[in-house]
């Protein structure tokens, strides 16, 4: 099978490792486990809750795609999920997600260096465990998924690997329980406070954890700020149990937003510095509103936006060809655009500085399923996703890798078609 479009196009795309997918299940974890491997010995042994050994795939993703590897569970279990480079020059980042394509977890470098890892309880059914370079860079990995009594693949992070009074299996700092130092944001409940925001500003070496309470169900937003430290932090509830992380929602900065309201009670803030624990990280618990939140997640490329006026998105129409348009993108706000395929092929994407500009992709599905991105494409700082569609429609989102970046960036999709006989 070759794709028609011309004799350049062809070589160009097969450069990228696109053809048809050898699908293992068909629509397996909304399309993310569409040409996935099943881990270990194959489907029959691939049931991690019964399993008498670790399974392992060893995967290479190209550049602006995932690899994946397909497990089971036939009863909850505690899993570990790792991924770990299979050459010296790789990085690799790890998501998880269900039969139904929702996203587990996330996870870069927990792993130690810049291997990945996580460690949840899962409940009984399929999964799809996907790997891919960092910034969108190619990889060569070797992945595992294990019980917690198995042989790990990768060295982990110092503290918070087992389980604790019940709580989920986590990984990356020790959780907060009730006997934890912890620094208390406020003098009670904060809810008064939050419409101004309860802030504080401490090093994670001197402050990794604050506590603060609620005396009413509250939407609010839970920020760590300052690149140079590159915070990471997580919310516990009273007894320890991890209801909460992020790493990286605005730049190297690190937010959790609550679309639903966290309920009354007592919670914990944990963190931890990637870069420099020594710097000072500013925490700040912030009252919002479910319009204010939904439009942070657009404004950063985390969710689709509407198609009903409410956000700017450009229609690019139908795809037939290709189709390019110059944008000004200021480093604070993703540009959103829409195109529809009227047919099953590949678009390549591509976002090219024009000045002052560092370009970053997300491509989502029209139900808002996040399908793929890139950051620094081909040694450059430009951004280029291969995307293979249906017909339907999709979403790209444009944006700056830091605030500062005002410049113009061009946006090139050029669709190329399956090859009639």
């Amino acid at each position: 099978m070759c794709l028609r479009r011309s004799a350049f196009a062809v070589i160009a795309i097969s450069s990228l490792g696109w053809a048809a997918p050898v699908w293992a299940q068909s629509g397996l974890c909304a399309g993310v486990g569409d040409g996935g491997q099943w881990m270990g010995p194959g489907q029959a042994g691939a049931d991690i809750a019964n399993a008498a050994t670790a399974l392992d795939l060893a995967v290479a993703s190209q550049a602006g795609a995932r690899a994946v590897g397909l497990f089971s569970l036939s009863a909850t279990t505690p899993v570990r999920i790792e991924a770990a480079p299979a050459a010296p020059d790789g990085d690799t980042i790890i998501e998880l997600f269900d039969a139904d394509g929702r996203l587990l977890v996330i996870d870069d470098d927990s792993g130690g260096g810049v291997s990945s890892r996580a460690e949840l309880a899962l409940e009984p059914g399929v999964y799809c465990l996907a790997v891919m370079g960092f910034g969108g860079e190619a990889v060569r990995a070797d992945l595992r998924v294990s019980r917690l009594e198995m042989q790990a693949l990768t060295a982990g992070l110092a503290g918070g690997f087992g389980d604790w009074q019940g709580g989920a299996p986590f990984v990356g700092i020790d959780p907060c329980l009730p006997d934890t130092p912890a620094i208390t944001l406020g003098t009670g409940p904060i809810d008064a406070d939050l419409g101004k925001g309860v802030t504080m500003a401490n090093s994670v070496d001197a402050a990794p954890y604050y506590r603060f309470s609620l005396a009413a169900p509250q939407l609010l937003s839970i920020s760590a700020t300052n690149e140079q430290a590159d915070p990471y932090i997580y919310l516990f509830d009273a007894s320890g149990v991890l209801l909460a992380e992020n790493d990286d929602a605005d730049s190297l900065n690190s937010r959790i937003d609550y679309f639903q309201p966290l309920a009354a009670g007592n919670y914990c803030i944990g963190m931890r510095a990637l870069s420099d624990p020594s710097l000072p990280v500013r925490v700040t618990i912030s009252a919002r509103g479910l319009q204010d939140v939904a439009a942070a997640s657009y404004a950063n490329a985390e969710n689709a936006p509407p198609l009903d006026g409410s956000w700017p998105v450009e229609d690019l129409g139908v795809l037939t060809t290709t189709a390019v348009r110059e944008w000004q993108v200021p480093g604070d706000q993703a540009q959103w655009f829409v195109f529809e395929s009227r047919a099953e092929g590949l678009v390549l994407i591509s976002a090219d500085t024009i000045d002052d500009g560092d370009p970053i992709l997300d491509i989502f599905a029209a139900d808002g399923t996040w399908l793929g991105g890139n950051d620094d494409a081909n040694g450059s700082v430009n951004a280029q996703h291969a995307l293979p569609v249906q017909a339907g429609r999709y979403f790209v989102a444009m944006r700056q890798f830091e605030e500062e970046y005002q410049g113009l960036i061009r946006l090139t999709l050029t669709r190329y078609v399956l090859a009639t006989p």
